[in-house]
């Protein structure tokens, strides 16, 4: 451990950088950087790259750390250290613009297909509804039709029957 103002910090292990996340080895007592001794562990099948001894995932600690102050890597310390630094820095941020950009441009298109889907189903609602409406509104003039119908159909026998009558009293 080396200090640092007069606090004590921790380094990692494999990189021996602070770790973002640390973890301290229950089976050694080495500290890690969680995502840098989780890929260790995965490639070499529980083995603990600092003792070679066997290591598993549970095995691992969480330590709260102040994260607040972070000292420079050692390549910061030098000019043509910290343009590599700022470089490294610029590309990575590059690269996650130009993935963000993809992931926009596929949300959009995703979106576009949905509001396409979405407009269709409104029109094809639309267009059934209003041949629900035209068929409801056909069997409502055909009822009033039929109960014309049979009103006059009625009446026809109403008069056939009373014709009969009188024909069968005369005779």
């Amino acid at each position: 451990r080396r200090s640092l103002r007069g606090r004590r910090t921790m380094y990692c292990a494999i990189s021996g950088e602070v770790p973002l996340e640390p973890v301290v080895s229950k089976v050694s007592g080495h500290v890690f950087d969680r995502r840098l001794i989780e890929k260790a562990l995965e490639a070499s099948k529980g083995i603990c790259p600092a003792t070679g001894a066997e290591l598993k995932a549970s095995d691992l600690l969480a330590v709260k750390a102040d994260l607040a102050v972070r000292p420079r890597p050692m390549t910061a310390t030098s000019i043509p250290g910290m343009l590599a630094m700022f470089q490294n820095e610029w590309d990575e941020v590059m690269l996650e613009t130009h993935s963000m950009k993809q992931q926009l441009h596929a949300t959009r298109k995703e979106l576009s297909h949905a509001l396409y889907q979405h407009d269709a189903a409104c029109r094809v609602v639309a267009r059934l509804c209003k041949e629900r409406d035209d068929a409801r509104k056909d069997l409502g003039d055909l009822q009033d039709q039929l109960a014309e119908r049979t009103a006059q159909v009625d009446a026809a026998n109403a008069k056939l029957k009373l014709l009969r009558e009188t024909t069968m009293n005369n005779n």
